[in-house]
């Protein structure tokens, strides 16, 4: 989807307090193996905070950071995207996030994508920012908090590890920091059954003990024992087609990009090889951020984008990328053009600066 006049305006985040990942594989609570293998080093941990509420404090943040150019009767629409469990049962946490933040009459929607859903919420914003007037606004949101005891988020999945924390995108049509220059969404639901498992069910999972993604995981491989290989790279090919399709609408190429903003999923995930293959080094995705915060569900790209900005990592000019990837299996991929640094970012960055500086001897 080429887009014309379609801007982000305003980002904010919230994320858990950081756990070193050493120490949870000293307590027994994470694999060594993996921990080696995948790399990563830190995970974001919600002891006593809930995902729509991480999800408020950080849309509260972007619209802070809008200022008084975006009034609340602006936004028109709220998307919420989360991989997981909410916090109640047949509840409504996009109305609850609504009613604590813009309130208002806009229609309030979940997107479920799991893994892909921020990416997904992004490109619906886009499509019906579209056909608004010039003062619409969407604001986008993700929540996750990944706990015991429905939920270790060490081994419940394999390849990252789960990390808590809420993110916010606002987009409108009135020119902000970045133009969403191209946007798209695939999938291929021939691998839908992977994490299925053996049967649909009469209830949600009872929440006495942890969701075992690896035990369907492991069901399906047996299944298919001679397919593994093609499978491997069709789900690798899959984000890295919906990268390439984004790029040829933006009329774009790899190497004109500054940084990718990948997931946080460790390096035994087999997209990063395929990055690779592409000529993109570690060195320009957001691999340094994530190994620091692990894998946010929904959320990881709103993250990576408010890393690069409030670290001074991008100028104007610069191309960037935001690409995700979900069960089902679905992808997402858009290409960003920062079109200046917006002043609440310079001044993070300014302070982390001042922060790390040496202290003048006297």
């Amino acid at each position: 989807m080429l887009l014309n006049d379609i801007y982000l305006t305003s980002l904010g985040v919230r994320l858990g307090r950081r756990l070193d990942l050493e120490e949870a594989v000293t307590d027994g609570r994470y694999a060594s193996a993996e921990y080696v293998a995948n790399a990563l080093l830190g995970v974001t941990v919600s002891d006593d905070v809930f995902a729509p509420d991480l999800a408020v404090a950080a849309a509260r943040l972007a619209l802070e950071r809008a200022g008084t150019d975006l009034a609340p009767d602006d936004v028109r629409l709220l998307l919420h995207a989360s991989a997981y469990f909410q916090g109640q049962d047949m509840w409504t946490p996009a109305s609850y996030i609504q009613h604590h933040t813009i309130g208002g009459n806009a229609p309030a929607v979940e997107v479920d994508q799991k893994s892909n859903g921020g990416m997904a919420a992004l490109s619906l914003a886009a499509g019906f920012l579209a056909g608004c007037d010039a003062a619409a606004a969407v604001l986008v949101t993700t929540g996750e908090r990944f706990c015991l005891p429905g939920f270790d988020r060490f081994r419940t999945e394999s390849g990252t590890v789960m990390a808590d924390g809420g993110t916010a995108l606002v987009l409108g049509r009135t020119p902000g920091f970045a133009r969403v220059v191209s946007c798209v969404l695939t999938s291929d639901s021939s691998l839908e059954h992977m994490y299925r498992g053996r049967g649909l069910k009469d209830a949600p999972a009872s929440g006495d003990k942890p969701l075992n993604m690896r035990a369907r995981k492991t069901d399906f491989m047996r299944k298919n024992l001679n397919d593994l290989e093609s499978i491997s790279l069709q789900i690798a090919g899959g984000i890295g087609d919906c990268i390439q399709q984004a790029l040829d609408e933006a009329k774009t190429d790899v190497a004109d990009v500054r940084r990718f903003v990948m997931p946080h999923n460790g390096q035994t995930v087999r997209w990063w090889n395929m990055l690779a293959d592409m000529g993109v080094g570690q060195e320009r995705t957001t691999w340094e951020f994530g190994r620091q915060v692990s894998h946010l569900g929904s959320g990881d790209q709103n993250a990576g984008l408010e890393y690069l900005l409030t670290t001074g990592q991008l100028e104007p000019g610069d191309r960037v990328v935001l690409a995700g990837t979900g069960y089902g299996f679905n992808w997402g991929a858009a290409v960003l053009e920062i079109l200046h640094i917006p002043s609440w970012a310079t001044a993070e960055a300014d302070e982390a600066q001042a922060a790390t500086a040496p202290v003048p001897q006297k």
